[in-house]
């Protein structure tokens, strides 16, 4: 059902480039409110201007579907954005510094950042509960580490938080993560009002929509917001324009997740429901130990007992179940829990709810057959691979060099049959939708490399197939019109080569088709976005 701000009028467009694999030589379209009406070239567009309200000439500009970031958390985005931002951080001094200049000017009751990354300090060492007492002296502080797993706090924080030291994952001096994180972050986002929440879920919104992001699917839960937040955001995506939400609540059903999601109106019970941590914060479930840490093997906080009946009772419920997975014994236990639900539930039903994991970083040939067998949607984040992969890279350090080569496997998944949708995770990594396809267009390891083709469809049209929505994601009549003009300065001819890395490969031979996407070139840049015929974002002059 589309919004009570969806476009009206009768928008003629012309003298452009428009991506379509029904009208491949299109250089027109034509919107009628919040559909596309027809596609095809200038010299037939004449027939469609005098029904037109508007015409507009493109000048040369790109048109393609809008980006769907397949999971994002939109408020601790809005957050980042305009608070207290560690990404640039280059030592733990400097991030100290930053901190304390924050602590300086801020009125609220909790300081909130996030962002470092003590890997890629010179000194590798993370922020201890000194380091932010003595930078913001005697205020509640929670700073997020990259990969929100863990979280360096101040003694108020952990003084605000009774019992935390009896929790899995406390540390008297340093980071917190496990079930201790857990607590201090909710403790955190707690203190975050409805105004404040409301204006972090509108910056956060404009941001993706100024870069052709026209849905996103948000990764809510108990622990990681709240169903306050979830609530307060679907409302303003149906009251202001931007880009759709869809929302998915991480709670077992057996905890009351699905009566839960049923209340806010989520699509999922899944998401972000943990079954194990992250790779950053040596929280990720591996089989064998890290490598800079020979005593752990990281954490599992589901059991394949435990996802099995999630998966049955959500399954009962007629409803997508999903999970956030990463480690390789992590993904063991998911797929072993996938499997026992489909003897129960049965595999045509499996299939027919498009369950989903989240990031599944280190997935076997088994897991993968499995995950196609059963119709599992894989939600991933090429951008992981582009800043932690590579025989340097953060994961290489955590796990070594043989184990990061068998890893964000996007290649095979897709070889193999299994839905790929991209996103960002952000803020954990930036908005930014055109670096993703390259950072998949460019994977570290050449065997899981996509074609240009093959990473934008994965993060436009795929979004959309993982709702349930297989007719959204394209430029065709009849298609909602959600899509975004581009500035461009290399269009590739899509024309079949070997070097899948650089070229979209496309046999249309003598077709305009993508950017092309190098390592050190600029991405194309957003003009104007538009979801459901209502401009979101404008900077192109009619």
């Amino acid at each position: 059902m589309s919004p009570s701000w969806a476009g009206t009028r009768r928008v003629l467009l012309h003298g452009g480039t428009i991506y379509s694999p029904v009208s491949p030589f299109a250089t027109a379209m034509l919107v009628d409110g919040d559909t596309i009406a027809w596609l095809g070239e200038d010299s037939a567009a004449n027939a469609h201007r005098d029904s037109a309200d508007v015409v507009i000439d493109l000048r040369g500009a790109l048109v393609t579907p809008g980006f769907v970031d397949a999971h994002v958390h939109t408020t601790s985005t809005g957050l980042a954005l305009s608070g207290l931002d560690l990404t640039t951080a280059g030592s733990m001094a400097e991030a100290m510094a930053m901190l304390s200049a924050h602590a300086a000017t801020s009125t609220d009751p909790t300081i909130l950042g996030h962002g470092w990354d003590d890997t890629r300090w010179s000194d590798h060492r993370a922020p201890t509960r000194d380091d932010v007492d003595r930078a913001a002296p005697g205020r509640l502080v929670y700073l997020s580490r990259i990969d929100v797993h863990s979280a360096a706090v101040s003694s108020a924080l952990v003084a605000a938080a009774p019992g935390i030291e009896g929790l899995a994952g406390f540390d008297a001096s340093g980071p917190m993560s496990r079930a201790a994180h857990h607590a201090v972050r909710e403790i955190a986002l707690a203190s975050i009002g409805p105004a404040q929440r409301r204006a972090a879920q509108v910056q956060a919104r404009d941001r993706a929509a100024s870069l052709g992001v026209v849905a996103m699917h948000e990764m809510a839960g108990p622990s990681i917001s709240s169903a306050e937040d979830l609530t307060d955001l679907l409302a303003l995506s149906v009251e202001q324009p931007g880009p759709v939400i869809t929302g998915y609540w991480g709670e077992l059903a057996s905890e009351g997740g699905l009566d839960r999601a049923r209340d806010i109106g989520a699509f999922a019970v899944g998401g972000d429901l943990s079954v194990d941590g992250a790779i950053g914060s040596r929280t990720a479930c591996l089989i064998h130990p890290y490598a800079d840490a020979p005593d752990s093997v990281g954490a599992q906080y589901l059991s394949a007992e435990e996802i099995a009946e999630h998966v049955i009772a959500v399954s009962s419920a007629g409803m997508q179940a999903g999970f956030h997975v990463i480690g390789d014994g992590g993904c063991r236990a998911v797929v072993d829990g996938l499997i026992a639900a489909a003897e129960r539930v049965g595999v045509a039903r499996m299939r027919a709810l498009t369950h989903r994991l989240e990031h599944a970083e280190m997935l076997s040939d088994q897991h993968i057959d499995d995950l196609a067998s059963l119709g599992v949607t894989a939600s991933l984040q090429p951008m992981f691979d582009g800043l932690w992969g590579g025989p340097s890279g953060m994961y290489a350090e955590r796990l070594g060099v043989d184990r990061v080569r068998g890893m964000n496997r996007v290649a095979d998944l897709v070889g193999r049959g299994v839905l790929v949708a991209f996103g960002s995770d952000a803020p954990v990594t930036p908005l930014g939708p055109w670096a993703a396809v390259r950072a998949a267009v460019l994977h570290h390891e050449p065997a899981q490399r996509l074609s240009a083709r093959a990473a934008f469809s994965a993060h436009t049209r795929s979004g959309w197939r993982a709702i349930g929505q297989p007719e959204t994601g394209t430029l065709a009549p009849g298609a909602p019109a959600h899509y975004a003009l581009w500035s461009s300065q290399h269009i590739a001819v899509q024309a079949p080569d070997e070097r899948i890395s650089a070229w979209s490969t496309d046999p249309r031979s003598g077709t305009p088709g993508l950017p092309t996407l190098s390592a050190e070139g600029p991405l194309p840049t957003c003009l104007r976005t538009v979801i459901h015929g209502t401009p979101v974002f404008d900077s192109f002059d009619d």
